[in-house]
């Protein structure tokens, strides 16, 4: 039996990154992350005997046309597409074509979208016929093995499906508790050279180090996909699938998957003991939130070979910290960034703009703060409201969903108005945040100093107009 996974084509040239809570334009990070979790679907059903296709069809540029040929000469069973918000749209599209081109190919649907609201997603696309609810790997195996040997579909865990006009849910499953049981993502599928680091335009790979997060912030919908509690992937088994990769494929960048990458310390101490001891040279980057580090852990993290270490600053204002839930204080995020930057670490600055509560005055206490700061990089989000996470459901409530269309529901975009900030503030306000911290002599000048060839030069220049291109646009 054959199986297509997907990441379906781009729209209008829109390239959205769909990785766990990760939905927005390729344009954001200057590159697009190699699909983790297809490649990870993809080796589990190899294992138990389908025949696999992986498309990233976003990242190769291959249109719905080009798609149509695919599924033609592929001949799939079994179509299995990754959703995002922005995208919702355009990836239901998938279940029009193979419906087109055969009636009795199965499409099967997950990500958090059609998670949070099935029943939306039905109504939107009567062809759609079968979702996976949260966590998706081994509902879209034993969905595979139900539609190759004959069993009830009744079966499947954590599958939605449409039968006699009738939405039937099928029974819950536990999240996978031992992820050292997943295999080995099967990067063979898919062009590896494709994805590319930004400024420095090296291949890089993710690998995925843990699942869960006990926070509850509430821009967050990731909870509704991986749970609240933390699952740890060992520090053996991602160590030997870092030393296997770099060696069959000679990646030597990687990121580090997860929500937070520090959400246990003795399981990061661990994972960067093994890394400085077997895999030297190594360069890797990871998330972390600003209270889980110290000066002994970032010392080993360095020695390991991480370079950059992203942190959620979110706000340069208690009040909206405490709003948003983050559980973290501005003395701790200076204390983070002040670590980080002695143990030789570079770090990036996550912030959003446009919570609900917030007022202008906030946003320029955020702007003081990252000059106070001075990270290496700042990357700024508009608050969206993504279904699935608390705020999207406090939103409809009170009536501060400025747009309907999903596709702006990306983080490039403001999609809330509140009686303290419209929409439009809030994109005037994040593109002066962008501009105040990067249009200053002296970061122009230390960014400058970190390239070392003229092909970096003339990358970092494209990396730098696609950037600003993408964050700094009209409303």
């Amino acid at each position: 039996m054959k199986v297509l996974i997907l990441n379906p084509p781009a729209v209008d040239d829109i390239r959205i990154i769909r990785e766990g809570r990760c939905m927005q334009r390729q344009e954001a990070w200057g590159t697009t992350w190699a699909p983790l979790t297809l490649a990870i679907i993809a080796a589990i059903l190899r294992e138990v005997g389908f025949i696999v296709e992986l498309k990233d069809c976003s990242n190769d540029k291959i249109s719905f046309e080009d798609l149509k040929h695919i599924l033609q000469e592929f001949g799939p069973h079994l179509v299995i597409v990754n959703t995002s918000t922005p995208s919702i749209s355009s990836d239901l599209k998938v279940a029009n074509l193979t419906k087109e081109i055969d009636k009795g190919i199965r499409t099967v649907f997950f990500g958090i979208h059609v998670t949070a609201l099935p029943e939306t997603v039905f109504k939107e696309n009567s062809n759609v016929e079968f979702i996976v609810s949260g966590e998706p790997e081994y509902t879209l195996r034993d969905f595979a093995l139900a539609l190759r040997d004959k069993h009830p579909i009744s079966r499947v865990k954590r599958l939605i499906y449409r039968a006699n006009d009738e939405i039937i849910y099928n029974r819950k499953r536990l999240a996978i508790e031992n992820l050292d049981e997943l295999p080995c993502p099967a990067w063979d599928l898919i062009n590896i050279d494709g994805y590319r680091l930004p400024i420095t335009n090296r291949p890089f790979l993710l690998v995925l180090t843990e699942r869960g997060c006990p926070y509850s912030c509430k821009f967050c919908a990731a909870g509704i996909l991986y749970g609240q509690k933390i699952r740890l992937r060992s520090w053996r088994i991602i160590v030997d699938e870092i030393k296997y990769v770099r060696a069959k494929y000679k990646i030597n960048d990687f990121l580090f998957w997860s929500e937070n990458a520090i959400a246990d310390r003795q399981h990061m101490y661990e994972i960067a003991q093994g890394l400085a001891k077997e895999v030297p040279g190594l360069r890797w980057i990871c998330n972390g939130r600003v209270d889980g580090v110290d000066k002994d852990l970032l010392e080993i993290m360095k020695k390991a070979g991480c370079w950059m270490i992203g942190y959620g600053v979110e706000a340069g204002s208690q009040r909206i910290l405490d709003l948003m839930r983050k559980r973290i204080t501005i003395r701790d995020i200076e204390e983070a960034v002040q670590l980080t930057k002695q143990a030789g670490i570079e770090i990036t600055a996550h912030t959003v703009v446009g919570y609900p509560g917030e007022t202008k005055e906030d946003i320029l206490s955020t702007i003081k703060l990252l000059k106070r700061l001075n990270p290496d990089y700042i990357q700024v989000y508009c608050c969206v409201p993504f279904p699935g996470s608390p705020l999207y459901n406090e939103a409809k409530k009170n009536d501060w969903l400025s747009s309907a269309d999903w596709s702006r529901y990306e983080q490039g975009f403001s999609v809330i108005s509140t009686p303290s900030l419209s929409a439009h503030t809030v994109m005037r306000l994040k593109e002066k945040i962008i501009k105040d911290f990067y249009f200053r002599p002296g970061k122009i000048l230390k960014m400058l100093s970190k390239i070392r060839s003229g092909q970096e030069m003339v990358f970092f220049l494209r990396f730098a107009d696609r950037y600003f291109r993408s964050w700094v646009k009209k409303q």
